[in-house]
């Protein structure tokens, strides 16, 4: 079910943004240095960038006839193989597009549903990517559309389910997005018995949450010395790892790696990571960690804000930190305007450990904050009751005498109601 098939000698694009807001030149380039990543990602080399300016949508093609006929041009003199739009596309305006243009159209939604089909190792992963693009699939099929037609086949190095080509019509396709959802439903029902699990201990939970390539992977590494996958490269990471911490005075907490956030992430692609994305909304506490280094700090802080709040996952204590502190941000404004917005937010360097001394103290503060003192009492008889606290709860000290153990534990302040799922 893969859609873009990626030549051997490798794919050459040209990019087409739209401005329908008339967005400053920064902005607008910022916007360029993102899309010419999104598709490095992918292999596919960036010949040239078109700006357009759009006041109104052309119901037909997005852009005017001149335009349309602008990137006719481009395409030839570059001699690229597609043309990337950096938005999303109806069906009908990609079907037009290509048979005007003589070529495959990509738009920002199926390049994000390949990369995260290139990022896919796990099971979950993979069906949801594979959700995803059943979703993405559908409409076009419904408007007469056959994405196979034209060899649309597969974007090289993409991992997970439907690299074959196969000819689905809508209800063979609706029937694929059935099963799917009933296997990630059995999946997510798997995660779900172990998050109670973990809910209902005494160990707090700690989600990571940012842009993507911000170094979240990287930071659980550093802190807990796990060899995590973490690599400078967009989407590293598509399935929540949780790694259990050691703090000062016999402390733990649960640290949870998220799924990187996006400008512009589609709605669906976030339906389909919910069981993911949800890590966040369900933890005691977020560590929001920004790239110091990124010339569009404030635009990553803004959308990860976004895509938190759309998560419901805002309404808990929040930890920010500045990770890549030792890199120089060219834009030394940006990062002191975030600076002067979060004025208790960390520096940190999970390359060189700076200062995340200060990160675990503030994580120190906040586990206290969820926990309160509590004193348990067993039969010394009771050896599996006994072998369970040490295993769940956070024990401070235990006084044996002949026929009983007591336990001073830090035990988690529970609300009157427990934690809500949808």
């Amino acid at each position: 079910m893969l859609m873009i098939e990626t030549a051997q000698d490798g794919e050459r694009a040209l990019i087409v943004i739209i401005s329908e807001n008339r967005e400053s030149e920064y902005r607008l380039k910022r916007q360029e240095e993102e899309a010419v990543s999104l598709l490095e990602t992918l292999g596919i080399q960036s010949l040239s960038t078109l700006f357009f300016n759009v006041r109104e949508r052309n119901s037909s093609t997005l852009i005017g006839r001149g335009q349309a006929e602008e990137v006719r041009q481009h395409t030839i003199f570059f001699e690229t193989t597609l043309v990337y739009f950096d938005t999303s596309l109806s069906p009908r305006i990609s079907r037009n597009l290509e048979s005007y243009l003589q070529q495959p159209v990509l738009d920002r939604n199926e390049l994000i549903i390949e990369i995260f089909a290139s990022r896919a190792r796990t099971r979950e992963a993979r069906l949801q990517v594979a959700l995803a693009r059943a979703q993405f699939l559908l409409p076009r099929l419904k408007q007469g559309i056959n994405p196979y037609s034209q060899q649309r086949g597969g974007v090289r190095g993409a991992k997970g389910e439907g690299e074959k080509q196969i000819e689905l019509d809508r209800r063979q396709l609706e029937k694929v997005i059935v099963k799917l959802r009933r296997e990630i439903e059995n999946v997510r029902k798997d995660r779900t018995t172990q998050r109670k699990k973990r809910l209902s201990s005494s160990v707090p939970s700690f989600a990571l949450a940012g842009y993507t390539n911000s170094g979240k992977s990287s930071l659980v590494k550093a802190l807990t010395g796990f060899d995590t996958f973490a690599e400078d490269m967009l989407f590293a990471t598509l399935d929540p790892l949780e790694k259990t911490l050691q703090l000062e005075d016999g402390l733990s907490v649960i640290l949870c790696d998220t799924v990187g956030f996006v400008s512009n992430l589609p709605h669906f692609l976030i339906n389909a990571f919910s069981s993911t994305l949800e890590e966040a909304r369900l933890a005691d506490v977020l560590i929001l960690v920004l790239d110091s280094s990124s010339e569009d700090i404030i635009g990553n802080y803004e959308t990860t804000k976004e895509v938190l709040t759309e998560l419901r996952a805002l309404d808990k204590p929040v930890i920010t930190v500045l990770n890549k502190c030792d890199l120089k941000n060219p834009d030394d404004i940006a990062l002191a305007r975030i600076k002067a917005e979060i004025p208790d937010a960390i520096p940190v360097s999970a390359k060189t450990g700076e200062n995340l001394d200060r990160l675990i103290l503030r994580m120190k503060e906040e586990t206290c904050r969820l926990l309160s003192l509590a004193t348990l009492t067993l039969a010394a008889s009771d050896s599996a009751a006994i072998e369970e606290v040490y295993r769940t709860r956070q024990v401070v000290s235990a006084r044996y005498t002949e026929n009983s153990v007591t336990f001073l534990l830090r035990d988690r302040k529970r609300p009157a109601s427990g934690p809500q799922s949808d």
